[in-house]
């Protein structure tokens, strides 16, 4: 389990100048880069502006990075490590939990303190986010538990589960979904309360395949997770006046649904293709 964790931040994609490129890191920041496109497009349309999203992003993405090199170097070190604070800048491991909940903290801090409509704002970043986790663990390289199918990635002795690519499929399908239905919102926040659903079910749905230690939360506690938020998120949907619906054509168009799962299957071909080709 540990040689796995440690992997995923060092599969080396390429080389530039010399340099290595790692394939988590190099995915995760075309992950910001496209994500933070298209928040600041969604929040040019609700109202904030686009240095205001840039500002939150590079916040989020410093708190993670932050968080997470220090939790790693803090397991260690221990306490020494404020001795000698240059081992932090010394290796590219992160933990990412850690990393994630630094980033969660101060995303909350940074609403609190800085946006008057918080849901709105919420749902502007719900579906980069999103986008983020995908291209995230496309690029990662924790390995599932060990299994015959032919689908596996082979390790010499060992033949795993490709939990990121599963991962990375699912987080596409609920990106590419609250995208869809970004201008079809009943009340603020609707985005938000679904990416939480969805997020639990995803979760829930990869627990089987990971290889995890005892001490991992109980995966009820997801699908408890999903149940709460799907009927928080069902009951003001239903208790939200049918105003300014601003419905578009096309969400009620077959045809534009069947362009929607083409070009899901497509991008879920060329995700598969490039994970493949990492471990070829």
């Amino acid at each position: 389990m540990r040689w796995r964790q440690e992997r995923s931040m060092e599969n080396i994609l390429f080389y530039f100048a010399n340099f290595p490129v790692y394939s988590y890191g190099a995915m995760l920041g075309l992950g910001l880069l496209i994500g933070s496109c298209l928040a600041q497009q969604e929040g040019k349309r609700k109202g904030f502006g686009p240095d205001f999203i840039f500002n939150f992003v590079v916040g989020v993405a410093l708190a993670f990075m932050l968080g997470g090199r220090i939790y790693t170097v803090y397991q260690v070190h221990g306490w020494r490590m404020i001795l000698y604070p240059w081992v932090l800048f010394s290796g590219l491991q992160m933990d990412e939990r850690a990393g994630g909940i630094a980033a969660g903290v101060y995303a909350i801090y940074f609403v609190l303190r800085y946006v008057s409509n918080g849901a709105a704002f919420l749902d502007v970043l719900t579906p980069p986010v999103a986008l983020i986790q995908s291209l995230g663990y496309l690029g990662s390289s924790v390995l599932g538990r060990q299994t015959f199918s032919p689908w596996g990635v082979n390790l010499g002795e060992f033949n795993l589960h490709p939990l990121p690519l599963y991962a990375a499929l699912i987080y596409y399908v609920v990106f590419s979904f609250l995208w869809r239905m970004r201008r079809n919102l009943r009340y603020d926040g609707q985005l938000f309360l679904g990416y939480l659903a969805l997020s639990a079910l995803a979760q829930r749905i990869l627990i089987p395949f990971r290889e995890e230690s005892p001490e991992t939360v109980l995966p009820w506690l997801y699908t408890l997770a999903f149940v709460v938020f799907g009927l928080v998120w069902l009951y003001l949907f239903t208790q939200a006046p049918l105003t300014d619906m601003r419905r578009r054509r096309d969400l009620r168009s077959w045809r534009s649904w069947v362009a929607y799962l083409v070009s899901l299957m497509g991008v879920g071909f060329l995700m598969m293709r490039f994970f493949y080709w990492r471990f070829s």
